[in-house]
């Protein structure tokens, strides 16, 4: 098993043979998926409201059309 060295001045920095930087703090961990999880979402919302926008943007230009053609009858 390869040896870790603590990282001066952390609590939860290891520094492997490699030369990688691990940190094994578990709720540091947590705390980033929860944050990754909820960014994604939001970018979801945002793409899934952008998508409706652009529908009812292009419902309303069928609507103006229409009722100009009615208009002009």
């Amino acid at each position: 098993m390869s040896k870790k060295m603590r990282v001066e001045g952390t609590d939860h920095l290891y520094r492997t043979p490699e030369g990688a930087i691990v940190n094994t703090n578990r709720d540091a961990y947590d705390a980033y998926i929860r944050k990754r999880e909820y960014s994604r979402s939001k970018n979801q919302t945002l793409e899934s409201l952008t998508l409706q926008l652009e529908i009812a943007k292009s419902e309303i230009e069928e609507l103006k059309s229409l009722i100009k053609q009615i208009i002009h009858k």
